[in-house]
């Protein structure tokens, strides 16, 4: 079933939503900060922009996955696509391999955990909570899998 809306252009869309913003910033700005909070308006702004960038990061993961899984599926029309697959596939485990071993000896000849220890002062009740916008903020995940 066909939308009954009309089609507008790309352009047209652009020039509404400046409009649109053009509007919504002059009524953000009509309303006025109190001197009991002048920075709500960069406070909200911000706890969006944080959480859109945040939710974008947690989409990256499954996309990369996802195009990798889609290209090997393609490559059944490709000749020699097997042999191509597993030297992927071996590429990928090597450098893994390699990787987690350059870590894992930087790590132990730095000991970046040296000198760490906490203080009774730094041990104690923090002086500050979050709010209820910081405990929404906090419960978007970065990624998918939640590392």
């Amino acid at each position: 079933m066909r939308s009954r809306l009309p089609r507008v252009s790309f352009g047209t869309q652009v020039l509404i939503g400046l409009v649109l913003g053009v509007v919504l910033g002059l009524v953000a700005r009509n309303m006025g900060a109190t001197a009991d909070d002048p920075n709500w308006l960069s406070e909200t702004l911000g706890i969006i922009g944080s959480s859109f960038v945040t939710l974008l990061k947690a989409i990256v993961p499954p996309l990369v996955f996802l195009a990798i899984v889609s290209s090997i599926a393609n490559l059944r029309e490709v000749t020699g696509a097997a042999r191509l697959a597993w030297n992927t596939l071996l590429w990928f485990a090597i450098t893994a391999l390699a990787s987690v071993a350059i870590g894992m000896t930087v790590g132990l000849v730095i000991d970046p955990a040296r000198g760490a220890g906490v203080t009774a002062a730094d041990a104690a009740e923090p002086s500050r909570t979050g709010g209820w916008l910081d405990f929404l903020t906090g419960i978007i995940p970065a990624n998918v899998l939640g590392l």
